[in-house]
């Protein structure tokens, strides 16, 4: 069988428009898959960058909370450290208050001695103010100058007694320190 040259040329040009059209489905499969990996290569560096945001969020809450718990060690050092300072404080008041409830009938009564009355002085010069009220007018023998010796040394106190609103009161003052000399 023979064919006439119409037919090549007319087999020619539908070869060619299959070919044409093949490639033209080939380009548009080739643009829309060239639009899929640069949409899905904005989609991935949108989440690695919503991964590194997290993991820096997560590192400063970290840093946060070691930091928050260094200063919460601190703060329980200080507070026990300043509970231990508010308990020897307090010891030392309940035995400044007892001091002064036992040596204060006895100077009342006139039988302490100096050494009380020194005492007495030194405990009454760690109250507020320096002062205590007194049940009754004190006797002469204790307003004179004492001494009380620490560890430390020797302080020097006078006290005073004078009535302020109809009560007695009785005023310590330190005249006098002396370093213990080694």
């Amino acid at each position: 069988m023979m064919y006439s040259q119409q037919e090549y040329d007319m087999m020619r040009r539908q070869t060619l428009q299959i070919e044409s059209e093949k490639r033209a489905l080939l380009k548009t499969g080739l643009i829309i898959a060239a639009a899929l990996l640069a949409i899905s290569l904005i989609i991935v560096a949108y989440l690695f960058r919503q991964y590194s945001m997290t993991g820096s969020i997560v590192s400063a809450a970290e840093s946060r909370a070691k930091t928050s718990d260094a200063q919460y060690q601190a703060c329980a050092k200080e507070l026990t450290e300043k509970k231990a300072i508010l308990d020897s404080q307090s010891s030392e008041i309940a035995a400044r208050n007892q001091t002064i409830e036992d040596l204060i009938p006895k100077i009342m009564r006139k039988q302490g001695s100096d050494a009380e009355a020194a005492r007495l002085a030194h405990a009454v010069f760690g109250q507020p103010g320096h002062v205590i009220e007194l049940p009754g007018v004190p006797p002469d023998q204790i307003l004179k100058r004492l001494r009380y010796r620490t560890s430390n040394g020797t302080l020097a106190y006078i006290l005073i007694a004078g009535v302020i609103d109809g009560k007695w009161r009785l005023y310590s003052n330190l005249v006098g320190k002396s370093d213990k000399q080694l």
